[in-house]
């Protein structure tokens, strides 16, 4: 109670109050104009596409000066690249709620659960996913696409780390990528061929069936 007197009976106690509680707002106000061009790049990339895409209608469509953006990003590359790799690091969070719920329970169901996620974040914007999937090797780098090889990987290897089936540990991280493999070029596949027609998930079950056969004993060892 005593410091809360001193501070009201400084003379610029007011003042003061009033910095720090405007200070928490400039990093939110920093998010917001992140958050904005980035929804307004995806805007116009589904739109027109990635080449007729500028710097100028990116900045028009956010609402902020041109010099604000370079405040955020060197150039367009780089703001394409954060954007696909926010959505990646939005994916892996719901993917990794999905492995917490999915806790306890058989490897086979929980890559089922796993599966069906990634359904529902790939077909629920199928056209964005599109877009992202065909841009992403153009823009990203090696090194940022070993980043997200990574995130999805070691997301994985929590689920069958997590699963009650028995998986030898020194297994766990190339079944993990033997899943990964499989997982992102099925759904990259047919959300890119299939993307008028996301009911075509049809084979989930076969492929299911695949990932969760890398857990048994001796899978993945050549026979001598």
């Amino acid at each position: 109670m005593n410091s809360v007197r001193i501070l009201n009976k400084h003379p610029g106690g007011a003042k003061n109050t009033a910095f720090l509680k405007r200070a928490k707002p400039v990093q939110s106000r920093s998010q917001v104009t992140v958050t904005a061009l980035q929804e307004a790049f995806v805007r116009i990339l589904l739109d027109q596409g990635y080449e007729k895409t500028t710097i100028r209608e990116v900045v028009s469509v956010a609402g902020v000066g041109i010099g604000t953006f370079y405040d955020y990003y060197p150039n367009l590359r780089a703001l394409a690249a954060a954007t696909i790799n926010n959505r990646c690091k939005d994916s892996a969070a719901i993917l990794q709620a999905t492995v917490s719920k999915n806790a306890g329970r058989p490897a086979a169901i929980m890559v089922k659960a796993i599966l069906n996620t990634f359904i529902h974040i790939s077909f629920s914007r199928p056209k964005e996913w599109h877009a992202f999937l065909l841009l992403e090797r153009q823009i990203s780098s090696a090194q940022a696409l070993q980043i997200i090889h990574e995130q999805f990987t070691q997301m994985w290897a929590a689920a069958f780390r997590l699963s009650s089936t028995k998986i030898e540990e020194d297994k766990i991280p190339l079944v993990a990528r033997m899943a990964h493999a499989l997982s992102y070029g099925w759904y990259s596949q047919d959300l890119l061929f299939y993307l008028e027609d996301p009911i075509h998930a049809k084979s989930i079950d076969d492929l299911a069936l695949a990932i969760a056969g890398f857990t048994r004993p001796n899978t993945l060892r050549l026979a001598e």
